[in-house]
């Protein structure tokens, strides 16, 4: 569905092209590539066919994010991110071969049965080399130079498409293969929590002094999937520790974000595409005053922010609510992990604050205030192609942060799937936790499950 937006969106954000049909035709058949390509990525069981949805998704991203070729800046972007994601992909391949090599099958099915049924050094190195390809491909520090390049340099809805969709494929591949290793060692889950804070962390503060404002929303998507790795983070502590209540609010807490962070993050591109599209540039310094002529972006962006500064009732704030309640749910815990995990919160609400300053930071130096550059062009709102998405996202913003429980509805098969795998102790721990959070939930909400 993120992908149908986008293509309305480009309808509208391309409109000036269309006299000159400068490849609109190819643009569009990459963006139905890319939607193709995940379908294998997602929905396949067999490695290769995966590895093959992995690089036509790579490609397809890269000459969409080339759109504008003739600049250097661009190009050079887009070799960056292509670079990139081919080193991820070495060692996605080479933690694909040790897997074949001892399952003697293509089938992650396989993969999995092994991986349980070997703990130790080698499926230890197969992990280093997951997390290091997935790292890539979400942009973890320190592996996200590639995404804040490819954003300045990407068409808004590419962008939009990147951070809402194409670098979530290494989440989700970061979550299927744990789960194929059933019951993963303690140190994984602090592994990934430590990679994943440090994450939120830079990307946060990475945020606070950009001028470009596509460049500080990449940088932001870093932050954003450091959050989301905590809570699978937790998750892992959960299965190593036979805790449902870990297990539960960490995997639902950081899936959720996945999902409200796919909301807020496209709506925030497509505003700022919007702007770049009425005054041809994004530079925060040139501009100022567009709430006066652009009020639809302007609430829109608006919208986005404070979903993504987790404020209530907008639907960043129910999943980080849930990363709270894991985090500081710290039962029959040994002391040291209860002080590590304590910390981590304290983290998070330091992350919160400071992404809190950069949204308001970005919005009242471009709307509100008076316009900067002389020289810019005279302002007007987008035309309705572009709106349309806006629009839409706001509505998903709103009603997943009003009506929580039904993003929980829908991810209610990953939350059984991880409440099943070895380790997740007695059933009824886990579905008690699932029914006290949807019941926390429901209070900050307007309606409950």
């Amino acid at each position: 569905r993120l992908g149908e937006l986008g293509a309305i969106y480009a309808r509208g954000y391309l409109q000036p092209y269309f006299s000159t049909r400068r490849h609109i035709g190819v643009h569009y058949a990459l963006l139905n590539m890319v939607s193709l390509s995940f379908v294998l990525v997602y929905a396949g069981d067999h490695a290769l066919l995966f590895l093959l949805g992995w690089e036509i998704a790579a490609l397809s991203a890269w000459l969409l994010v080339i759109w504008d070729y003739t600049n250097q800046r661009v190009r050079f972007a887009g070799f960056n991110y292509l670079v990139s994601t081919h080193v991820g992909l070495m060692f996605l391949v080479a933690a694909v071969m040790i897997l074949y090599t001892h399952a003697a099958a293509w089938d992650l099915v396989s993969f999995g049965a092994w991986l349980q049924q070997h703990p130790g050094a080698e499926r230890n190195a197969v992990f280093l080399l997951l997390l290091i390809s997935f790292g890539l491909k979400s942009a973890f520090f320190p592996f996200h130079s590639w995404l804040p390049r490819a954003h300045a340099a990407a068409p808004a809805h590419v962008s939009a498409l990147m951070s809402g969709v194409i670098h979530k494929a290494g989440l989700y591949a970061l979550v299927r293969f744990l789960w194929l290793m059933g019951r993963p060692d303690e140190w994984m889950g602090w592994c990934l929590i430590a990679f994943s804070a440090c994450s939120a962390l830079v990307g946060a503060l990475y945020t606070v002094g950009q001028r470009d404002l596509k460049r500080m929303l990449g940088y932001s998507s870093t932050e954003n999937v450091g959050i989301a790795g905590i809570g699978i983070g937790i998750g892992c502590l959960g299965l190593s520790w036979n805790n449902p209540v870990l297990i539960t609010l960490g995997f639902t807490g950081g899936l959720l974000h996945v999902l409200n962070h796919a909301f807020f993050k496209c709506q925030l591109f497509y505003a700022a595409g919007a702007m770049y599209q009425a005054t041809h540039t994004v530079d925060l310094e040139r501009l100022g005053g567009l709430a006066r002529w652009m009020r639809w972006t302007a609430g829109a962006f608006l919208v986005g922010g404070m979903a993504i500064s987790a404020l209530p009732p907008f639907n960043g704030f129910a999943s980080e609510f849930t990363l709270y309640s894991a985090l500081f749910s710290v039962q029959d815990m040994p002391l040291g992990a209860r002080v590590a995990l304590c910390g981590v919160g304290a983290l998070l609400a330091f992350v919160g604050a400071i992404s809190a300053l950069s949204i308001t930071r970005a919005f009242g130096v471009a709307f509100l205030g008076t316009p900067r550059d002389p020289e810019l062009p005279a302002v007007r709102e987008v035309n309705r192609w572009m709106l349309l998405p806006m629009g839409l996202h706001a509505a998903g913003v709103l009603v997943l942060g009003l009506v929580p429980a039904l993003g929980l509805q829908m991810l209610q098969g990953t939350i059984d799937l991880a409440q099943s795998l070895p380790g997740a102790g007695v059933s009824a721990g886990a579905q008690a936790a699932a029914a006290d959070l949807t019941q926390a939930l429901s209070r900050i909400g307007i309606v409950g499950a």
